[in-house]
């Protein structure tokens, strides 16, 4: 946001310093050499040698999406790496109960916490695409991905559950556990709305 707000600044100063004189080459000058050359390998780059913004199926039915640029790539990863640390830091690994209770906690609350920017990039109308200046392509990709990691890290969080109460309870107890009380509700909407599973492709 703060880049956007600059260069908007600067393309305002720009058009009045140039509305006023005969002389427009106060800003004809190149910008060196290091922004050209960011925008040409990371920013607008391909991913790979020339395949850009082409769409990558697993199979004639299943579309995973576009290919990212180079940056957009660069920004996905470090989003899954943040939130992988996020999850898995500082965990008591010497103790496995303690362990996969601080888990199926985090886990929970990143998928939550994601969900926010998930919601807010679905739509075309997002208050983003203006306000940064973002295409409506990037921010779908970002959506896209946002929702794989939500799914993951519910499943995550439901799995860490699982193992803890099998390893204290075993598989009766889970069992009754899933088919009563607020954990019912989540199976019966993803029974009854399997389309929200093409948020993960």
């Amino acid at each position: 946001m703060l880049y956007r707000g600059i260069s908007v600044i600067y393309a305002q100063i720009r058009l009045l310093v140039s509305l006023n004189t005969e002389d427009q080459r106060y800003f004809a000058s190149p910008s060196g050499e290091l922004i050209p050359w960011l925008k040409k390998h990371i920013i607008y780059a391909p991913l790979f040698r020339v395949r850009h913004n082409r769409e990558f199926q697993l199979s004639a039915a299943i579309n995973v999406g576009t290919l990212p640029t180079r940056y957009q790539a660069f920004f996905l990863v470090g989003y899954v790496a943040t939130n992988i640390v996020f999850c898995t830091y500082g965990l008591g690994y010497s103790d496995t109960q303690t362990m996969l209770s601080e888990l199926r906690n985090r886990t929970g609350v990143m998928s939550v916490a994601n969900m926010a920017p998930l919601f807010v990039l679905a739509g075309r109308n997002n208050p983003f695409t203006g306000l940064l200046g973002i295409s409506f392509d990037s921010f779908n990709l970002i959506h896209r991905w946002l929702g794989r990691i939500v799914i993951l890290e519910a499943l995550a969080h439901v799995c860490s559950w699982m193992v803890g109460m099998v390893m204290k309870y075993g598989w009766g107890v889970v069992r009754v556990s899933i088919t009563t009380g607020f954990r019912l509700p989540g199976l019966v909407v993803c029974g009854f709305f399997p389309d929200n599973a093409a948020c993960i492709c």
